[in-house]
């Protein structure tokens, strides 16, 4: 009763039986029920009266919602915490609490109109930091499942967010399309506060267009204003409110009343207690120094088990900071000592060298063999340029990995596509082998020689690179480790070009992915990983540097059981 009331605009009338509602719920200890008119009452609360009574409500809420085990309750908590911090234009924490509810909604089958809600707000808190593109998609894919659905009130909210759009865009004819739409949905449910919106939007819409459906729309909008916001409303929420407001100090002042009087009475027990406790404690002082000798032994050890145990999760946590980085370091490590293992040896021979042409020039002139002088001279020059040239490319590796590893400034700059490429897939390799000394695949770069050099921001690609070799490891070690007959794992990377795109492959014969699989591996915190193993950011913010920030695309072919192949173009006309 009090959410159809709501909806038709009589908030005080709404208000009223949640609180009935919830007293009932308390008196009866239905956790659920409870933690529904929590919820709603938070929304109302949230909506035009008080926002920090709205979260204090809404925490009550998922304390409920915890006792009776129910997340889709929760997520719909952490959604609506979401709205209430993005009206308040708290971005961050508004995105938090967006992000919270789209996981719980992950971990459980949840009715299709909450994930319609969820992907909503999702959508909201893209447009107002900006990514307009993002937002538009999830405000899109709402309302597909509210159309699947068939809910009225959720296809009313996605058709009136994507025509707010539309009308801040000035593309008026797309507002009033989805307006008028949204407003056929309000009306069928009588949902007043979105049908004031859906005449106010067409009004705006039609203002340039059609000066007596603008003057119509707007005189709609003010008669279901004054409905709504009227002084009446007004008064007669402020009343409610104020009512429960009393009613609250009332219980209050009635409970610090009973603790008074139960303080009396502790009070004259506790004394009486002391005095029994004064009387055993003078009979029995030596078991209490005993006792509180062996307290004290207690107090050594849980003190030293506290700092073992901060010791070791200090130790815990540098340990996680420096995992991601020991994987690199140990490819990094493995591609420099190539070289200088032949620093090492030309080294050791241009001393033997040395050791020869002064045995030679000690020798009397008339034996002296020149011809053999001029040899280990020769010889001798020849090492001197091969350590030179190893020497010059183990520093080359330090400069490379240093400039790739370092924070991005985030300017373009002509890069060699596929000396990036051999880079990473070198580097990601012996990563893997470092961390996991069984691990073992055979790689293989196939590279256009005409591939023109393009202007990229080479760290965002490096790192696009990076999470798509190490994916591609991952899902052929995976499949090594069923024990298939004759099974040779291996990973290729190949560019060329396209038309107008460098176009990079990235290939394994692992285990595939599902048709549904394939389709959320984009979407952000998806991972068919175990836990611990990956966050389900990577292949997402991969997608975003690909697609927004150098305005490429990335695609995904996969077979499951025999393979996948990850595509990434990127434009050449714009380099």
């Amino acid at each position: 009763m009090a959410l159809i009331i709501r909806q038709d605009g009589n908030l005080s009338e709404s208000l009223e039986l949640q609180l009935k509602s919830l007293k009932i719920g308390e008196e009866n200890a239905y956790p659920l029920e409870t933690g529904y008119s929590l919820m709603r009452i938070g929304n109302i609360y949230r909506d035009e009266i008080d926002r920090i009574k709205a979260i204090n409500f809404y925490n009550r809420a998922i304390k409920k919602y915890e006792i009776a085990h129910f997340d889709e309750g929760i997520a719909a908590v952490f959604m609506n915490l979401g709205i209430l911090y993005l009206s308040s234009n708290n971005i961050d924490s508004a995105a938090k609490y967006s992000q919270l509810a789209f996981e719980r909604s992950k971990q459980v089958v949840i009715p299709l109109r909450l994930q319609s809600d969820i992907f909503l707000l999702l959508g909201n808190v893209q447009d107002r930091a900006k990514n307009t593109a993002s937002a538009l998609n999830y405000w899109k894919q709402g309302l597909q499942i509210a159309i699947q659905a068939k809910d009225t009130r959720t296809k009313t909210a996605n058709y009136l967010t994507i025509a707010q759009f539309y009308n801040r865009e000035h593309l008026y004819d797309s507002s009033i399309y989805y307006a008028e739409k949204g407003l056929v949905e309000a009306k069928r449910i009588s949902f007043k506060r979105q049908i004031l919106l859906a005449n106010k939007l067409l009004a705006v819409g039609y203002e340039s267009k059609n000066l007596s459906k603008a003057h119509y729309h707007l005189k709609e909008a003010q008669l279901v204003n004054e409905e709504l916001y009227g002084p009446k409303q007004v008064q007669a929420l402020q009343k409610i409110v104020f009512e429960e407001q009393e009613l609250q100090r009332k219980i209050e002042a009635d409970a610090i009343a009973y603790q008074n009087q139960l303080k009396q009475y502790s009070f004259l027990a506790g004394l009486g207690v002391l005095l029994v406790i004064a009387f055993l404690l003078y009979r029995n002082n030596q078991q209490k120094q005993k006792a509180n000798i062996l307290l004290n032994i207690q107090k050594e050890k849980v003190e030293q088990t506290l700092e073992t145990l901060k010791s070791t999760q200090s130790q815990l946590i540098q340990k996680e900071k420096l995992a991601s980085l020991g994987e690199l370091t140990a490819g990094i490590a493995h591609e420099i000592q190539n070289p200088l293992n032949f620093v090492n040896n030309f080294s050791e021979l241009s001393l033997e060298l040395v050791s020869e042409l002064l045995e030679e020039r000690n020798k009397l002139y008339d034996e002296r063999d020149e011809e053999l002088e001029k040899e280990l001279l020769n010889d001798l020059a020849q090492n001197q340029e091969k350590i030179n040239l190893h020497g010059k490319r183990a520093s080359s590796i330090v400069k490379g990995m240093l400039e790739h590893s370092r924070q991005s400034t985030g300017e373009r700059t002509l890069t060699n596509i596929n000396q990036l490429a051999d880079e990473y897939l070198r580097l990601a390799y012996h990563g893997l082998r470092a961390k996991d000394n069984t691990f073992n695949a055979d790689y293989e770069l196939i590279r256009d020689e005409g591939l023109p050099r393009i202007e990229v921001v080479a760290q965002e690609i490096g790192r696009v690179l990076l999470n798509l070799i190490n994916n591609a490891f991952y899902a052929v070690n995976e499949r090594a480790k069923k024990g298939e007959a004759d099974y040779q794992p291996k990973v290729t990377v190949t560019t060329n070009v396209a038309e107008n795109w460098v176009e990079i492959r990235v290939s394994d014969n692992g285990i595939g992915m599902s048709e549904a699989t394939k389709s959320k591996i984009f979407q952000p915190f998806f991972t068919t990983k175990p836990t611990g193993e990956g966050t389900g950011l990577g292949l997402s913010l991969a997608y975003d540097i690909v697609t927004k920030g150098h305005g490429g695309m990335i695609e995904c072919e996969s077979v499951e059981g025999e393979g996948t192949t990850f595509i990434v173009k990127l434009p050449i006309q714009n380099s």
